[in-house]
């Protein structure tokens, strides 16, 4: 056999234990090259080797001829094609006296099956989920965006993984310049892998702070659909159930995938109370310290009495005693996060019931300390994507209100909000539509309207059609 493409693939895989070589005479010799793990031993003998056993082949166009139909096959263009094609899971057919080869669809199917994920439950709606298999995902988005007008642009990311990835958008609604700055910025990543969906989010947000995230992420089909109907673009990448979503809108933190299976009102009610939790979990412990320390004049006076009451044993200060509260929830949080379900459920028990107590009655914090920072962590999950964020958000409140007062505090707001306001997206402000304001796009922000009112598209996010219904 002295194909160049043959010899170059033997020589990169000398000494691979799963290369496979199968050699066959049927008029000339017919080399079968294969990946023993990531090839169908069942498919090479359906689709190549059985075909070709009974009749002779001189040529490609021969085998071409006899291989079972079904199956993808396609002749080579170039090395590059080859080895990419080869390193998925397609078998390799050289012939003697011919430098290309045919590339023969035998990849394994492996990969879990479709089901709801569990970071996005509803109760209400599609319970379909993306896996890690990116021709299942695609397929998931096919299923229902059933137009031409919803084009991919395939790329390959990655020196070593050579990570598939595709670049989803709806032709008629996205805004061109969004779609071409997206994809020079994947096409520009120069990194030995890409593991999953995460990694090319650092790259889409090159301005990333520890803060906020500018890309959205989404495990679910029909969201990642309804996003792509109001002009955002969509990027699956192979091996990851997480799909991006680009611009991004602090706001869509607080939707929910059940949302738009419910009511207006509803809706508005289910958002309002999402955006009181996260705003009580972030500041309940810097005003419980400020009004303990600095301002107990304006607490109820029965109120005042137990607190009084509970905290005149306690060695530490109130801004230590409630920083103290606050970390240990967060580290039980991480452990459990951590830990086997059933041996996390029994940590969280343990740490929430017996460890409080057991604070409380040794005198080490006080009970009002340990019931605002059970609040608290709670309401942190109103918001789950953004957990970690809110807890740091809470942990930096918390010191600058026990070294300020309410003062420190409401600075410390007005230059969290200052930031957020020059935070943008692909264009889009990242406080879109209420800074700037934008009158047609707050029907579907915090309070909602029902669908059938929604008549046009969102002019927060690029698009170049706005009619969303006539």
């Amino acid at each position: 056999m002295n194909s160049k493409y043959f010899n170059h693939i033997s020589q990169l895989y000398r000494g691979s234990s799963d290369f496979r070589v199968r050699t066959l005479q049927n008029g000339c010799e017919v080399n079968i090259v294969s990946l023993d793990t990531m090839c169908s031993d069942q498919k090479i003998s359906q689709y190549i080797i059985e075909p070709l056993v009974c009749v002779e082949a001189h040529s490609l166009a021969d085998i071409v001829k006899h291989i079972s139909c079904g199956v993808i096959v396609r002749q080579s263009i170039s090395f590059e094609q080859v080895l990419s094609d080869f390193t998925n899971g397609f078998a390799l057919v050289f012939i003697d006296g011919e430098d290309t080869c045919l590339c023969v669809d035998t990849r394994i199917e492996t990969g879990r099956a479709v089901t709801e994920p569990p970071t996005s439950l509803v109760m209400r709606g599609p319970r379909e989920g993306f896996v890690e298999d990116v021709k299942v995902n695609m397929t998931l988005l096919r299923k229902r965006l059933k137009t031409p007008s919803f084009k991919t642009v395939q790329l390959n990311v990655g020196r070593y993984t050579d990570t598939l990835v595709y670049v989803c958008y709806i032709s008629d609604i996205a805004d061109v310049e969004v779609v071409e700055k997206i994809v020079q910025r994947i096409s520009a990543i120069d990194i030995d892998g890409v593991l999953d969906s995460s990694y090319l989010s650092r790259y889409l947000d090159p301005r990333r702070t520890a803060l906020f995230y500018r890309v959205g992420v989404t495990e679910k089909p029909d969201v990642a659909v309804a996003k792509m109907l109001e002009g955002r673009v969509a990027v699956v990448v192979d091996g990851s159930p997480m799909v991006l979503t680009l611009p991004y809108l602090f706001v869509e933190d607080l939707q929910s995938p059940g949302d738009y299976h419910e009511s207006g009102l509803v809706t508005s009610v289910s958002r309002l109370l999402r955006f009181i939790s996260v705003l009580a979990s972030v500041l309940l412990p810097a005003v419980y310290v400020c009004l303990q320390k600095y301002n107990y004049q304006i607490i109820p006076l029965k109120f005042l009495i137990t607190i009084l009451q509970s905290t005149q044993s306690i060695p530490f200060s109130p801004l230590s005693e409630m920083l103290m509260v606050v970390i240990i929830f967060d580290i039980l949080r991480e452990a459990n996060l951590r830990m086997p379900t059933a041996v996390g459920m029994s940590l969280s028990l343990v740490g929430a019931i017996v460890l409080g107590d057991a604070a409380v009655k040794a005198g080490l914090l006080s009970a009002p300390a340990v019931m605002v920072g059970a609040l608290s962590g709670i309401g942190l999950y109103t918001m789950p994507e953004n957990t970690l964020l809110l807890s740091l958000l809470r942990l930096a409140f918390t010191f600058v209100g026990g070294v300020m007062g309410l003062l420190g505090v409401l600075l410390g707001l007005l230059v969290l909000l200052a930031y957020m306001c020059s935070v943008d997206s692909f264009g889009t402000p990242y406080l879109a539509p209420y800074a700037p304001n934008v009158e047609g796009d707050r029907q579907d922000a915090v309070l909602a309207r029902s669908i059938n009112r929604t008549v046009e598209r969102p002019e927060s996010i690029p698009n170049k059609n706005k009619t969303r219904k006539k």
